[in-house]
C-alpha cells in the first residue's frame, strides 16, 4: 500500500488482511500506521501486488515502520506519482491499482477505497489481461 505524508514523501506498508469488496471497491482491516495517517490526509493510496521477483521488498515493507525510516528510499525503490490519485506508484511492482479513500474508522480499522484506475507492466498482460500465473 503506497501514500504520502503530509510533506509529499511517499511511504508503503505490507497489507495482509484486504480483499475486494464490491465491484470497484476494496477494503482493508488496518491498525492505526502511518500509512493509515497519510490516508486520512490525502484521501488517496495505491496497492501493488507482490511477486516472487518482489517479495524482499514487500517483506521489508511490512517489517519496518514508516515513522523511523523512509523506506522507499532505504528498499531503493522508484516512484512516480499516480495520474489518478495523490499517492506514488511503486515502479518494482508490476500491478498497481489507485485508489480513493471513501472512508476508514479509526475504531474498527476498516478503510474502504474506490479503485479509480490501474497499472499492469505488459510482462504480466495476455491479450491485454492481467494474467496471474504470470503475476
Amino acid at each position: 500500500m503506497g501514500t504520502y505524508d503530509e510533506k509529499g514523501v511517499p511511504n508503503a506498508m505490507n497489507a495482509a488482511w484486504g480483499a475486494q469488496s464490491d465491484y470497484g471497491e476494496i477494503t482493508f482491516f488496518l491498525a492505526k500506521h502511518k500509512t493509515t495517517d497519510n490516508i486520512k490526509h490525502t484521501k488517496a493510496f495505491t496497492v501493488a501486488f507482490a511477486t516472487k521477483d518482489t517479495v524482499d521488498i514487500a517483506d521489508y515493507f511490512g517489517v519496518e515502520t514508516g515513522n523511523d525510516v523512509n523506506k522507499i528510499e532505504k528498499a531503493g525503490c522508484h516512484v512516480h506519482k499516480s495520474r489518478h490519485v495523490n499517492a506514488p506508484i511503486i515502479e518494482e511492482f508490476p500491478v498497481t491499482l489507485e485508489c480513493e479513500c471513501t472512508s476508514y474508522d479509526d475504531n474498527t480499522g476498516i478503510l474502504v477505497g474506490k479503485i479509480v484506475a490501474q497499472q499492469a507492466d505488459e510482462s504480466v498482460l495476455t491479450d491485454g489481461k492481467i494474467d496471474y500465473d504470470k503475476l
